[in-house]
This record gives C-alpha cells, sequence and structure tokens, in this order.
C-alpha cells in the first residue's frame, strides 16, 4: 500500500513528539491537550449555536480557528480591519474565549464544520494551556505541541481540500515563563508543516520591542492584540492567504453609485453638478467624499467651510465635487458619468479615501486597495481632461491620538500616495500635520468630530493650498 507524504509527514511529527522528554510517561499517556473536552454551557454557549447557524449557511471560504484572541475579530473595535482583510474572502471567526486546544477538538469533533468546505483554515490556539493562574491544569511544551497538531490533523481529515495556515501561539508577557511554553510548542508544532497542504507562519516579531518583551501598545495587557495589533497581523498573513487563496477584487477601483444613505440626495447632487459644468467655465474643480462637499459650494444642509470657499474661489470658476459618504468607487462612477463632460478645469484638488476605511453598505478596503482607488480617480481624471493639473491631498488625520487604527492606516497610505508626486502632473500634499499639536493628537478647535473641519480647519486647507494653486490658476 503506497503511503502519502502527508501521511508520512503526520507520523514524523507525532513519532517526534513522542520522543520529546515529559517527565513522566503516565502524564503523557493522559495528555489531556488531545483529549476533546467541552466548556461549562455558560461559558460559550451563546456563541456556539450563532456560529453553528452561520455555518450551516455555507458559502465560507475562510475560517479562523482559536481562543479569545480569534474571537475578539468580532468586536466593534475590529470591524474595519476584519471587513478590509477578511470579509471579501467570506471568512468567519471560530474563535471562543478561553479555548484550549481539547476545546477547539470537542468543537471540531461536534459540528463546527462540518459541511463546511472552505479553501483555508488558520490556526492560533494554546495560550490558554500556558495559564497557570486561572485553569487548573497547563501543558508542557511537548503536551500543548501533540494538542495542537491534533487540531491540524483533524481539520485535515474533516477538510481534506482545505489549506491550513497553522499560526505562533502568540507572545505573552503577563505571566511568567507562560510565553517561553507557547513559543517551544510552536517550535515543535511547526514540524509538521509540508507546504502543500499545512502551512506555518511565525508573526510573533510584529508584537516584539527590540528586547523581546511584548509591545504593550500593540498588546495593551500584554496578551491581546489591540485594532492595530490585529491590523498587523492581518498584513503580516495576508501574503499566505493570497498564496492560498488568491487575492480578492478589490471594490475600490470599480464605478458604482450612491451605497450610504446621508443628509441630502445623492443622485439630485450628481445631476445639479451635471448641470452646472455645462454653463462653464470651470477652471478648478474639488472632487472628494463629506469633508470636500461641506467646504462650500452649491448649496446644501450643514455646509460648515462657505466663508472660507467664498474667499478663496468665489471668483475662479470653481465647482464642488463632493459627496458625503462617497468613496473612491463613487467618485469614479461620477467622473465617469457627466461630472467631467466636456470642461478641461486647469486644476483638481482630490481629497478621497476615508470612507474605504470604514465598513457599512459596502465592505471596508485594505490600504493597498485605498491606494489604487486613488490612483484610479487621478486616472480618470486625465482620461477626462488631459491637461488638468491634479493637487493630490494627504488623507486628512482621522481621530485624536496618533495611535488610533484610523490614523496609522492614514499615515501609511499618504505615505504611499506621496510617491506620485512629481509624476503624471500630480503634485502630492499631506497637509495632516498642520491640524496636529507637536504630539501629533488632533488639534480640539479644527474638526467637528475629529474627522471633518470646522471654519478654522477649512482655512488651514485653502491656506496650505493657495501658493500651489494660485501659481496654476494665475488669479
Amino acid at each position: 500500500m503506497k503511503i502519502s507524504k502527508f501521511t508520512q509527514r503526520l507520523a514524523l511529527a507525532a513519532f517526534v513528539i513522542a520522543l520529546l522528554p515529559t517527565g513522566n510517561a503516565a502524564v503523557h499517556a493522559q495528555n489531556t491537550a488531545t483529549i476533546p473536552e467541552p466548556r461549562t454551557p455558560q461559558m460559550w454557549s451563546g456563541r456556539w449555536s450563532e456560529k453553528l447557524a452561520r455555518v450551516r449557511q455555507g458559502d465560507i471560504d475562510l475560517i479562523l480557528v482559536g481562543d479569545s484572541i480569534t474571537h475578539a475579530w468580532d468586536n466593534p473595535e475590529n470591524r474595519p480591519v476584519w471587513s478590509s482583510y477578511f470579509a471579501p474572502r467570506k471568512a468567519i471567526s471560530l474563535g471562543y474565549s478561553g479555548a484550549r486546544t481539547e476545546n477547539i477538538l470537542w468543537m471540531l469533533e461536534n459540528g463546527e464544520i462540518d459541511g463546511l468546505h472552505p479553501k483555508a483554515a488558520v490556526v492560533m490556539i494554546g495560550t490558554n494551556n500556558t495559564d497557570y493562574r486561572h485553569y487548573p491544569t497547563t501543558h508542557t511544551p511537548e503536551q500543548l505541541a501533540e494538542g495542537i497538531v491534533k487540531i491540524v490533523r483533524t481539520l485535515r481529515t474533516k477538510l481534506p481540500e482545505t489549506k491550513v495556515l497553522l499560526l505562533s501561539v502568540f507572545p505573552r508577557n503577563d505571566m511568567p515563563g507562560a510565553g517561553d511554553v507557547g513559543a517551544k510548542a510552536s517550535e515543535i508544532a511547526s514540524k509538521i508543516a509540508d507546504n502543500r497542504n499545512i502551512f506555518y507562519l511565525n508573526v510573533n516579531k510584529i508584537y516584539l520591542k527590540a528586547d523581546g518583551e511584548v509591545d504593550s501598545s500593540l498588546m495593551p495587557d500584554r496578551l491581546h492584540p489591540n485594532a492595530v495589533g490585529n491590523l498587523l497581523w492581518a498584513e503580516a498573513m495576508e501574503p499566505m492567504l493570497e498564496r492560498l487563496m488568491g487575492k480578492p477584487e478589490n471594490n475600490a477601483v470599480i464605478p458604482t453609485q450612491k451605497q450610504e444613505d446621508d443628509f441630502y440626495n445623492w443622485q439630485e447632487r450628481h445631476e445639479a453638478v451635471c448641470t452646472a459644468i455645462k454653463k462653464g467655465p470651470v477652471d478648478l474643480v474639488f472632487i472628494g467624499d463629506s469633508i470636500t462637499h461641506l467646504f462650500g459650494g452649491p448649496p446644501s444642509p450643514g455646509l460648515r467651510g462657505q466663508t472660507v470657499w467664498d474667499k478663496y474661489y468665489s471668483s475662479r470658476n470653481a465647482v464642488n465635487l463632493g459627496f458625503g459618504w462617497d468613496r473612491t468607487q463613487q467618485v469614479l462612477w461620477r467622473l465617469q458619468n457627466g461630472e467631467l463632460e466636456g470642461i478641461h478645469p486647469k486644476a483638481a484638488v482630490i481629497l478621497i479615501g476615508t470612507n474605504n476605511l470604514t465598513p457599512n453598505n459596502a465592505r471596508a478596503n485594505t490600504n493597498e486597495e485605498i491606494v489604487a482607488g486613488i490612483k484610479q480617480v487621478c486616472v480618470t481624471v486625465h482620461q477626462k481632461s488631459p491637461g488638468t493639473k491634479i493637487l493630490l491631498m494627504g488623507i486628512l488625520p482621522r481621530g485624536v491620538q496618533p495611535s488610533e487604527l484610523f490614523r496609522v492606516r492614514i499615515e501609511q497610505i499618504n505615505k504611499e500616495l506621496a510617491k506620485l508626486n512629481g509624476h503624471n502632473n500630480i503634485t502630492f500634499m499631506n497637509i495632516g500635520s498642520a491640524f496636529l499639536d507637536s504630539n501629533s493628537v488632533l488639534l480640539p478647535d479644527v474638526t467637528t468630530d475629529s474627522l471633518h473641519p470646522n471654519e478654522k480647519g477649512y482655512e488651514i486647507w485653502a491656506s496650505s493650498i493657495e501658493p500651489v494653486l494660485s501659481k496654476w490658476l494665475r488669479k
């Protein structure tokens, strides 16, 4: 009988684990990390029922298996990153707070993945097996590795067409020695990877400082990643998920009409703008979302920068093409459906992308997707009006503290956008620092909601770009 390489690998991993010292052969024989065990109903029965119901619906291509660290993907603060990186892959979080390897094994054996045919499964489990403060038993690195390997085996048996991505047990500094057990167990369990059906990825370095200690700015309790920590986790896995599952379609570059409800009639505003530009002449257009919309120009509820707009642009044949709640895909649709038809403005100021960060009626986008969407907006402007000079604005700060998720992502996106400066008639300008104090904290008197500028904020914007526009418009 021919034995597959996969079976040989599993046998080898089991043999290696069996040879490792446990200190007590009887203990090894009764390794509870490998014996399926349910949690008490009050701990997880509600979530268990919820997840089973979702699994029964099917249409799931990616499962993430784990404990509270994986469970937290369902928390509101992590929804933007989940929506960007995992929602387009039809993912589900099968993480359970407090779960150990034995609990995951019970779940897998009791219907949690029955009927599924996902393309990939991500496994990150074991940190609770090292916890000697909250559990009556803990496991040695060898025992824990055996439990992790059994989970991978179970997934491969039940889901033979699914690729398994095994992650290292995340680092922890909240109790002495526990992190070392997880690290050693990960090293042992990693031997099961064959790089055909089972893959191993150690992402722990993203959470560690130079001295090896957990970075509390990413793991405030030295155990669970915060929103930025989860962003780094998603980014670290992205190349491997792309390899295993392919790349999701980037909806940020697909022209789409209105998707969100807001304070105005989107279609009516579009038609009014198209009518206005036909009356011409138009020398300057501002293209964007609500931040641009509320600057001034056509009458609209809630304008906050009209005085500033009148001061700088009333005599410059300027048209405001800002639409509240728009993402790059809505801008693309508008530009392709009349808003630049028949006009050739000397300059276009573009500020777009902040809404692509958030999930609502459309999924959120990754940083890479958002940059691609913004580039496509610039390309579309030049397709409609080749001679127009583009002043591309960096996305403005969103949130008060520099450590907040959106602030971190915006900084990353703006670094990529800056590479466009000087190419294809594009000038890039990032004025975000003018809205911040010396500690990069958002100034308290420049926005209405830590996102939209007030009149002072619009004055900052207008005065910052005036040297460029006065040169381009010559008036």
